[in-house]
C-alpha cells in the first residue's frame, strides 16, 4: 500500500506544483497517470481472494462425504 501512497504524492507534485513548458512531456498529464497508478496500486493491494476448501473422504461403504468445508481469504500479492 505504501508504493500507491507515494505515486500519488509524485503524481500529484508533478500536477499541481511543477510548471513546465516541456515541449516531449506533459508534467500534468505525467502526474495524473501517475496518482491513477497510485490509486490502482492501492485498490489492488486491498482485493482478498477467497477459496473454498473441502475435504472429502471415502467411508467404508463406498460413498463420498465432506469432512470439512472452511472459506480461506487471502490477499492477493
Amino acid at each position: 500500500m505504501a508504493p500507491g501512497i507515494v505515486l500519488i504524492i509524485i503524481g500529484a507534485i508533478f500536477t499541481f506544483a511543477i510548471r513546465s513548458d516541456g515541449t516531449w512531456i506533459d508534467t500534468r498529464v505525467l502526474g495524473v497517470i501517475l496518482m491513477l497508478g497510485g490509486v490502482g496500486f492501492i485498490l489492488r493491494s486491498r482485493v482478498k481472494r477467497q477459496e473454498v476448501v473441502t475435504h472429502e473422504y471415502e467411508s467404508a461403504d463406498g460413498t463420498v462425504a465432506a469432512d470439512e468445508t472452511r472459506v480461506v481469504e487471502r490477499r492477493v500479492e
